[in-house]
């Protein structure tokens, strides 16, 4: 039991190795993982449910593809987005943030999502985002 518990703690803010793989063969433009956020759902409802908290912390892994872009974190964040989907913003030199209307990528939902990311790296992700935006707009 214990020997779960430390590699699930190890792992958390990582990509699942099935995951990993499938963004390998696509081709991984841009990894950061292990990166501590924030989850924020405005008027969210799924099934009639509505979310614990409005306001959930997580740690996660971002991953930028050819085709798309891939979040998962822990408090269940799992985004799986194709252009068009995102729209990032860099309010702070070391603040990424992704906003989203949540019926974008589940059809049963309904809000939205801002995801706030912090890391050293946040302007470089903002700028590889925003070319990966231009690239798929053309």
């Amino acid at each position: 039991m214990i020997g779960w518990m430390k590699r699930r703690w190890a792992a958390r803010g990582t990509l699942p190795e099935a995951t990993r793989a499938e963004l390998e063969q696509e081709g991984i433009e841009l990894l950061e993982e292990r990166i501590r956020g924030r989850v924020t759902y405005r008027g969210y409802e799924f099934g009639g449910q509505r979310p614990v908290s409005g306001d959930q912390p997580t740690v996660a892994a971002l991953a930028i593809t050819p085709t798309r872009v891939v979040l998962h974190g822990t408090n269940n964040l799992d985004v799986n987005a194709g252009h068009g989907i995102l729209h990032p913003e860099l309010p702070e030199a070391e603040k990424l943030v992704l906003k989203y209307e949540a019926s974008d990528l589940f059809p049963m939902r309904s809000g939205a999502v801002e995801i706030e990311l912090w890391t050293p790296r946040a302007a470089d992700i903002h700028a590889r985002l925003q070319a990966w935006i231009e690239r798929s707009a053309t």
